[in-house]
């Protein structure tokens, strides 16, 4: 590989669009361990893209605000578009709910839901883009993150020793209109995944305390 070397990193994704793949956030050695500050964005603000057909690297400074959930967050890519949702901040027990999309044309940061208080706080979650009756969503599935302030009774909620929270809650986002991310509930049949087979995906063992990213 030519161009830059860069540092290590942990718990992050590497979407990849067309012969460009994308690396962002994960934890990083230099990476504050606290909410929101000066330095944390300046990292954060920064996207390092590889060329697969020329196997060069190179870093690209984004425009707009980051998400502050950097470490386990979810990813999934559409069109020219990368979503991530949710994630770790970085500190105590400190997750995230917000959907967030960077534009990697523009590399722009844009906002799209805002954080909803019913939607639980998460990283580590699978996250998938699909086609359903010609309209394109986004369906965010599981994860592990702090105390919901609402228990969906259609899911199941699993705590950890550490007082973390393991799920297997099915988000819905509409990204055509731009629908703020839902709760998916079994009258959303075209899309609804059975308790069962969501059953066999998330069983929790309460011996078993294993992270799908590195704090």
């Amino acid at each position: 590989m030519s161009g830059k070397s860069f540092k290590m990193r942990a718990s992050h994704k590497a979407p990849v669009i067309g012969e460009s793949l994308y690396l962002w956030g994960g934890n990083q050695v230099d990476l504050p361990a606290v909410h929101d500050s000066v330095q944390k964005r300046e990292l954060t603000s920064t996207v390092d893209v590889y060329q697969l057909s020329t196997a060069d690297w190179s870093s690209h400074l984004t425009r707009g605000t980051p998400p502050l959930g950097v470490i386990g967050y979810s990813c999934t890519t559409s069109h020219s578009n990368i979503y991530y949702f949710g994630g770790w901040c970085g500190h105590d027990l400190c997750y995230h709910n917000t959907l967030n999309v960077l534009n990697t044309i523009k590399m722009q940061w844009t906002s799209c839901s805002n954080a909803e208080q019913s939607l639980m706080k998460k990283a580590g979650a699978g996250m998938v883009s699909l086609e359903i009756g010609g309209s394109e969503y986004l369906v965010i599935i599981g994860g592990i993150g702090s105390t919901p302030t609402v228990y969906h009774p259609q899911f199941q909620y699993y705590q950890l020793e550490d007082g973390d929270i393991c799920t297997n809650e099915q988000l819905l986002y509409n990204v055509p209109t731009g629908c703020e991310t839902t709760m998916i509930k079994g009258t959303d049949s075209a899309i609804y995944i059975s308790q069962e087979v969501m059953h066999g995906l998330f069983s929790f063992d309460s011996n078993d305390d294993k992270r799908s990213f590195v704090k």
